[in-house]
């Protein structure tokens, strides 16, 4: 499964009702206000930071990826859950 995250860090609930579903396998791409969370969440899969033309980056050892390749991966693996 493949997740679009856009939750801010403080989205406690958010967060845990993400984990309910989240499995290692599955793959995650950050986005918006996910971006300031993506080097919090204890995640074992792949994971990416979508590029946003207004949102600087922070550092990160995630791989930025374009909305092209996040279509892609939609394409290839199949069904995603959206967490704003």
């Amino acid at each position: 499964m493949l997740h679009l995250i856009g939750l801010k860090p403080g989205d406690q609930d958010g967060i845990d009702n993400f984990f309910t579903l989240y499995q290692p396998e599955d793959i995650c791409v950050f986005t918006d206000a996910g971006l300031l969370l993506a080097s919090t969440l204890p995640l074992d899969g792949q994971a990416y930071l979508l590029e946003h033309p207004h949102i600087q980056v922070p550092t990160s050892h995630l791989e930025t990826i374009d909305h092209s390749t996040l279509l892609d991966l939609v394409a290839t693996h199949g069904p995603s859950t959206s967490w704003y």
